[in-house]
């Protein structure tokens, strides 16, 4: 008996949050396609953040793309006006530079996790490390 009372609320707190998530426009994180190979785009959803960002790039080229943890992801357009989703923010990434990303790379290293940077890079692995942290949700 208690373990149906316990489902029944879980349940009713679902339905609650549902209702919130609507009431508030709540747009979960997206990965959409852009074009050219293993290009993509990751946009903007609640709990944002440099990392969260990563996290989320870092998740799409493991399960999608199927590249492993070595792999690096560059940026190829920084935060700003998604190029796939209307009304929101997105970030660039490839796995997959072209010479000129490649060449922007030299110069876009730093000691923190940037997001605004063309060139700039991290491995899956390092990545999907953020996806762990508390301060991302």
């Amino acid at each position: 008996m208690r373990t149906r009372s316990f489902v029944m609320t879980l349940t009713a707190a679902a339905v609650v949050a549902g209702a919130a998530t609507a009431q508030f426009g709540y747009v979960p994180w997206r990965v959409n396609a852009l074009p050219g190979n293993g290009n993509f785009e990751v946009v903007e959803g609640p709990g944002a953040g440099n990392q969260r960002y990563w996290c989320e790039a870092a998740k799409f080229a493991r399960d999608r793309l199927r590249v492993r943890g070595n792999t690096r992801m560059y940026i190829i357009n920084p935060e700003g006006r998604s190029q796939t989703q209307a009304n929101s923010y997105g970030v660039g990434f490839t796995v997959d530079p072209s010479p000129e990303v490649l060449e922007a790379a030299k110069s876009a290293g730093g000691y923190s996790v940037s997001i605004t940077k063309i060139g700039y890079n991290l491995s899956v692995s390092h990545s999907q490390s953020f996806c762990g942290a508390n301060v991302l949700f």
